[in-house]
């Protein structure tokens, strides 16, 4: 049986994942023209963090959000299911139908992101050649190419996934080299470290990236055998690439004065190479965007096709990319970290503290519809969240405590905290 397409538990002789695969899936994933986007925003208004800044806040970012992100890896090894059905197990039932759905749409929001900045990219690198307007074209071609990886399944992945990391890793250091080779490090090393609010929000669009992949990456992580080749191959993998990225990204836009990244890529990535690095990025990103969106969708509905949703995605995905160009990407990515970082903090503390329901058929058949009490500190979490977000964001914005609390530690860390530390209370109370 193939279970690629299901949300049943896969067997144990049905894991064949090992580090290496989980390595090749999210570094593959990091590479990506969203990461170098986001790391451009940082250095630019209205965050205006310095080089060095944007630097401290890449690493703490990603330390933070991949120790999320492959803590979820890990608990999907552990039980064979995909991260939206093990949210059963603290929402319930019909509460991870929920967050199921919100994770759907993000997905489908995703998918139209990465094809829009995959369009752009590679219609500024075919000026070179002298053709104009092909932005439709390569959106199309993208959103196709996308489509028919994501249909393989997870079971053929393998090989495919470690060819194209290890052509993606050659990418990423030519791109480093022209990059350093061109500047060098004077400017960063030159430059102020300064920790103000900007910093911080800085700190919660780098979070929030990891964190986007939470509910999807158990999708993965249940194919392998092991829990700590699931938890270490996606944090280092991820952590190397994406942190890359985001680096190149700000040290890019520092230097150029440039506001848009993508003028930037093509700048330094004259003809092939540039090419190469936008379709393979696009590809081995978003590829994980649609099929993890026909994941969740069959958690909400178990008899659909996950093929034929797989299908669905690339189609809304795509269109969405054509004629409703993304904007205002710093708020796409609060919002996701207003969601997720929620979450994620509930399935994590649910897992340590009730281990003994994290168990296939306990997961998959949770005995409760709604946890309303998991659901609410969800609510909380994310209110809490969006109301540190807001006055970094809004320029004159001034929300009493909160606007003091957001520029000593911004959204996410809070949020943490704060979730983590109801959920525990919650737990202790009702029990199991």
């Amino acid at each position: 049986m193939s279970y690629g397409f299901s949300i049943e538990p896969v067997p144990e002789e049905g894991r064949k994942y090992d580090f290496s695969d989980n390595f090749a899936i999210w570094f593959g994933a990091g590479i990506s023209i969203a990461e170098f986007w986001a790391g451009a925003t940082l250095v630019a208004s209205p965050l205006n963090v310095s080089l060095k800044s944007a630097l401290i806040a890449v690493l703490l970012g990603h330390a933070v959000g991949n120790a999320l992100l492959s803590s979820v890896a890990y608990v999907g090894a552990r039980t064979g299911l995909p991260t939206m059905v093990i949210s059963r197990a603290s929402l319930g039932l019909r509460g991870s139908y929920l967050v199921s759905a919100l994770n759907y749409l993000q997905l489908i929001g995703w998918t139209a992101v990465m094809l829009v900045v995959g369009g752009l990219a590679m219609d500024n690198i075919s000026l070179i050649y002298g053709i104009k307007g092909s932005y439709v074209f390569w959106v199309v071609c993208l959103g196709v190419f996308v489509t028919a990886w994501s249909l393989i399944g997870p079971e053929r992945w393998g090989k495919v996934e470690k060819a194209s990391a290890a052509l993606l890793l050659g990418l990423t250091g030519w791109l480093g080299y022209v990059l350093f080779s061109k500047y060098g490090l004077t400017s960063l090393t030159n430059s102020p470290l300064v920790i103000n609010q900007g910093f911080w929000v800085a700190l919660d669009l780098v979070i929030a990236m990891p964190v986007s992949w939470a509910p999807l990456i158990a999708d993965y992580s249940r194919f392998t055998g092991k829990g700590k080749n699931a938890l270490w191959g996606s944090y280092i993998g991820y952590f190397l690439s994406s942190g890359l990225f985001y680096l190149f990204g700000s040290f890019s836009n520092s230097l150029l004065h440039k506001s848009d990244p993508i003028s930037v890529i093509a700048y330094f990535g004259l003809g092939v190479p540039a090419m190469l690095i936008v379709v393979f990025s696009t590809v081995t990103t978003t590829f994980l965007d649609v099929y993890s969106a026909a994941i969740s969708f069959k958690n909400m509905r178990p008899k659909a096709s996950g093929r034929l949703q797989v299908i669905v995605v690339g189609a809304l995905g795509t269109a969405l990319a054509l004629f409703f160009p993304t904007t205002g990407y710093e708020w796409f990515l609060i919002l996701i970290g207003g969601a997720f970082v929620s979450l994620t903090a509930i399935i994590i503390v649910d897992f340590i503290l009730r281990k003994e329901v994290y168990v296939p058929d306990k997961v998959l058949n949770p005995g409760i519809n709604v946890r309303k009490g998991s659901l609410l500190i969800w609510l909380v979490g994310f209110v809490f969240y969006m109301l540190l977000a807001y006055p970094a964001l809004i320029p004159g914005l001034y929300v009493p405590f909160f606007t003091e609390l957001s520029s000593l530690g911004g959204s996410s860390i809070p949020t943490l905290c704060l979730v983590s530390f109801l959920y525990y209370i919650y737990i202790k109370l009702v029990g199991g």
